[in-house]
């Protein structure tokens, strides 16, 4: 891979038959296994704005259009972040589909998302182009950021724009990689301005492509994970790109629920992040249980108290 280049980190990648957005609604595993909807009693994740960058998003997908605000496309250098690849796509309804009773639903359904195309329809891109995605994501009102993108190198340019997200109180997520147990972290996720996030299984074992090792700071559902794709349609993916994506819902139920309760939280850095869901993080289960470089703070779980941690 060249030194300016990074990729998308699906592992398994399945189309669905058979699923539309006109069917009942139904829940993805880990909104269930982990009981979100007792969190959407107190927050949905309303005034709460995320922004993906990734390959775009489908501006037109009936699950997700309502909650897409304006985006910009580094690619072709245009306004217009339509997704072709996909990946956006699954990521942006496994944060904010809509609760419309019907297709599915996301983590924080409430939540608006600036769609922000810095990898190409092939799934690829310059680390320069996501640095300036997420300079503007900054500067255009995002308060988390998510990136399921990665590379084995570092990049000067896009750990001064991380610097500049974490300078404005922007809290940044990303995938730590899909090599496999015995291998480090990717960049961006390995930068300690980045909230790094590992994948599990249904088990809540670590899954076996996930990256470890000192920098990882939490793990999240990443396995056999259903949500939307372009032309109205929906797929199944696995990887820590899709564990991300549920950790930054979470991330937006907590903001949200903040700023309900008149900023009981202090949410301003990463270490606020972290610090909250340690709270109420689980272990996983397995040999590498307790292990931080395996499981770092542990399972992201919503937080469902009203009262902050110490």
């Amino acid at each position: 891979m060249n030194r300016r280049e990074c990729k998308l980190l699906p592992h398994i990648s399945q189309p669905l038959y058979g699923l539309s957005p006109h069917d009942i609604q139904f829940l993805p595993w880990a909104i269930k296994r982990f009981n979100v909807q007792d969190a959407w009693k107190h927050s949905r994740g309303e005034n709460v704005t995320v922004a993906v960058i990734d390959t775009g998003c489908d501006l037109n997908h009936v699950d997700i259009k309502d909650n897409l605000l304006p985006g910009r496309n580094f690619v072709d250098n245009n306004h217009n972040p339509q997704d072709v690849q996909g990946h956006g796509t699954h990521v942006a309804g496994t944060i904010a589909a809509i609760d419309n009773s019907y297709g599915m639903v996301g983590v924080a359904p409430a939540t608006k998302i600036i769609p922000i195309k810095s990898l190409g329809d092939n799934g690829s891109g310059s680390m320069r182009d996501v640095a300036n995605g997420v300079m503007w994501a900054v500067d255009h009102g995002a308060e988390i950021i998510t990136m399921s993108l990665g590379s084995p190198y570092p990049s000067r340019a896009l750990q001064n724009a991380l610097r500049y997200a974490r300078d404005n109180k922007v809290i940044v997520f990303c995938a730590a990689g899909n090599d496999g147990n015995g291998i480090d972290i990717n960049y961006p996720a390995k930068f300690l301005e980045t909230i790094a996030i590992g994948s599990i299984n249904h088990s809540l074992g670590v899954s076996d492509f996930s990256c470890c090792g000192d920098t990882l700071d939490f793990v999240s559902p990443g396995e056999d994970v259903i949500s939307a794709a372009p032309g109205n349609k929906y797929a199944r993916l696995t990887g820590t790109s899709m564990a991300t994506p549920y950790a930054v819902g979470c991330a937006a139920l907590l903001l949200s629920l903040s700023k309900k309760q008149r900023k009981i939280y202090k949410l301003e850095h990463k270490d606020d992040y972290i610090r909250e869901f340690s709270e109420n993080a689980i272990p996983l289960t397995g040999r590498h249980s307790g292990d931080r470089r395996y499981e770092g703070n542990g399972i992201i779980v919503p937080k469902l108290s009203l009262t902050p941690s110490a």
